[in-house]
């Protein structure tokens, strides 16, 4: 009698069954075995729907950025050009780049090469007109003799602790790399009378909050350089990046595993990237010279990202190609990668458009398409300047002290971004932040038992936050929300503790002829 063929998510469910989530690499003969088969059925599974008859990153290695090449080789004719991180995938391609675009001379720095960290020192070129500097971007000091010596025209601040499952384990490093350090590069930036500096940032920073220690430090960068192009000399701009392929620490794990045989470890099935190249990074930093504006920060991002890419379709490409029999197991996901996707984080008015590298606040503020058609130009939205000086010197007494844990170190930095988000979502109308709430809860399939909102606690209770003592009954019209809706939202937001008072306050709505919410007593935490 001929048996059935699992279906994919029974292969997945016997996979985790074998080797559950948060075990160690299996060692067992038996085990491996059956991982071995579970895993040929599972990549036949995938060809019979279709799927692995090619690279899952085909087009995103493939894809073209435009460049505004004329208008960029005659920003950089006669330039001195400055790359923090220049020894790293993306800086070491800008400056072969600048090179070919004819940048007078070209300033590396970077700390790959220092012997402590620290200790700066003179490291011989890589072309005529390109000088390496050992340095971290910690050290002031050191920095500023190198701008004492080198007078930069322009600077690219690329240098930063890039990868969330490594900065989640060094804290104290990332935060005083990748903010401290930025500081020390904006206040050289305006001493020295930079014409303009270009941030590279991710689209993780995107978020409305994040307690991630990389995605979180760099959305206090933007933060920092929106605050230096609204009050400084210098002209800044900014990018936003996502998953770079050719440094992909995913794809060079389950290179070293396919290389060496071993069993090849994913973080869970359904987790979904958008790749790019390195080529379009390249391209972003050097259009936002052309890009960037005075007295605002303008950031770029890719337009089109196409399908985000199942990392378990890669794994079994890799398996696939490699022609050996290796097994897959899922590890769970690790810290630094747990956050799910907030449904209320991007536009869903205009679904063709939509983009994980920007937030629907940003893409109503102030957003639009290159004249190349490739690119969206953003304008950050406004905040709070007032609470972001505050916050990030509590932050930095916090990490002075090398006795501070650096679980409070994270605590203290995921408060941060709270405190300058909610600044944020303050400036926003009450109308934005329904219909961000409306867009996140997706009360249609929660109500049928297929949406949890237990992973999107912390977004929902910042926009909720926002939203008291600013809401009436010509909101929920603007909205287009019928009073049953709001009654079955409160219902559910009734459920989180956290926000009895803004309920309590909100509920008031749904009393006849309200026209205007009365604030309710309420301790402001």
């Amino acid at each position: 009698m001929q048996t059935t063929p699992l279906t994919g998510s029974e292969i997945i469910r016997q996979i985790q069954q074998l080797v559950p989530p948060g075990s160690p690499e299996p060692q067992d003969p038996e085990i491996l075995a059956q991982l071995q088969q579970l895993t040929q059925a599972l990549i036949q599974d995938y060809e019979d729907s279709g799927r692995l008859q090619g690279d899952p990153f085909n087009e995103a290695w493939t894809r073209p950025l435009y460049l505004y090449e004329a208008e960029v080789r005659s920003q950089l004719h006669g330039k001195t050009v400055l790359v923090t991180g220049g020894e790293g995938c993306v800086g070491h391609q800008l400056i072969q780049k600048l090179v070919t675009l004819g940048a007078e001379r070209i300033i590396s720095v970077d700390n790959a090469r220092c012997v402590d960290g620290t200790t700066p020192a003179p490291i011989a070129g890589i072309a005529p007109n390109v000088t390496l500097h050992a340095i971290d971007v910690r050290d002031y000091d050191a920095l500023k003799r190198v701008f004492e010596i080198e007078k930069p025209d322009l600077v690219f601040h690329l240098a930063a602790i890039r990868i969330p499952g490594v900065a989640e384990k060094i804290i104290l490093t990332t935060v005083t790399t990748n903010i401290f350090g930025t500081q020390n590069i904006i206040q050289l930036c305006e001493e020295f009378n930079v014409e303009q500096c270009i941030f590279s940032s991710t689209g993780k920073a995107s978020r409305y909050w994040t307690g991630e220690v990389y995605a979180a430090s760099k959305k206090v960068c933007e933060w920092l350089f929106a605050h230096a192009a609204q009050t400084g000399k210098v002209r800044y701009g900014m990018v936003r990046f996502t998953h770079m392929l050719d440094n992909s620490s995913m794809i060079e794990q389950i290179t070293s595993k396919v290389e060496q045989g071993r069993p090849i470890n994913i973080h869970a099935p359904e987790r979904y990237v958008a790749g790019q190249n390195v080529g379009e990074a390249v391209h972003l930093l050097l259009n936002s010279l052309i890009l960037s504006q005075t007295e605002q920060l303008i950031f770029v991002l890719v337009r089109n990202l196409g399908w985000p890419t199942e990392s378990l379709e890669v794994a079994l490409h890799m398996i696939q190609q490699s022609g050996k029999n290796l097994p897959i197991y899922f590890q769970g996901i690790p810290v630094g990668y747990e956050e799910s996707f907030f449904l209320g984080q991007v536009d869903w008015s205009k679904q063709t458009e939509i983009n994980t590298l920007i937030n629907a606040l940003e893409t109503w503020y102030d957003s639009s398409i290159s004249s190349s058609g490739d690119m969206i130009v953003a304008t950050t939205i406004p905040f709070s300047s007032a609470v972001l000086t505050q916050q990030l010197a509590d932050l930095r007494i916090l990490a002075a002290d090398l006795q501070t844990p650096q679980s409070e170190i994270k605590q203290k930095l995921a408060e941060v971004v709270w405190q300058v988000s909610k600044s944020s979502m303050l400036l926003a109308t009450p109308q934005q932040l329904l219909q961000i709430l409306q867009w996140g809860m997706n009360l249609k399939q929660y109500q049928r038992g297929e949406f949890s909102l237990a992973p999107y606690k912390p977004f929902i209770e910042l926009v909720v936050q926002s939203l008291y003592d600013r809401l009436s009954v010509q909101v929920l019209k603007d909205c287009q929300i019928s009073m049953p809706e709001f009654e079955m939202m409160l219902s559910v937001l009734a459920t989180f503790p956290t926000l009895a008072q803004e309920v309590a306050y909100m509920q008031k709505i749904l009393e006849p002829n309200t026209k205007e919410l009365e604030p309710i007593s309420r301790k402001v935490a």
